[in-house]
């Protein structure tokens, strides 16, 4: 297994856009392990009622490795996977939006001890994720 290059192209520039490559950066293993596993420990401190270690939990890794990716990691490789081409398809601004809303809703839930509106919060991310293959192509 190789390693993660940490390396800009030459001269300091990137080949994408802050837009592209905040929306590129989403689909980065590294992005979606730590989005997945902050999550999982978040709703459980939440669930237990500590706030200040699950908001840290729930931002701080997110955000610090969002920023890694998107200001140090070549993304146009994800440009230009099949994956990228679903992402501009079916990840606009407000699906994002909506997931992001999921997610929160999700910490909301597991404050209250309501497992179905977690699971209900953790179903509308997915469908988030999902839309794309869930819509019916014209014919």
């Amino acid at each position: 297994m190789g390693a993660v290059v940490l390396r800009r192209q030459a001269g300091g520039e990137h080949s994408l856009t802050f837009a592209e490559r905040a929306l590129y950066h989403q689909i980065h293993p590294v992005k979606v392990f730590t989005d997945v596993a902050s999550a999982i420990i978040a709703i459980d401190l939440f669930w237990r009622h500590l706030l200040v270690p699950g908001l840290v939990i729930a931002l701080l890794p997110p955000v610090l490795v969002s920023a890694t990716l998107i200001r140090e990691v070549d993304l146009d490789r994800y440009r230009r996977s099949a994956m990228g081409a679903y992402l501009r398809r079916y990840m606009p601004p407000w699906v994002q939006a909506l997931r992001l809303f999921g997610g929160a809703f999700a910490f909301y839930a597991a404050w209250y001890h309501v497992p179905a509106g977690v699971l209900g919060a953790l179903a509308i991310v997915a469908a988030c994720w999902v839309n794309g293959i869930l819509r019916r192509r014209p014919t």
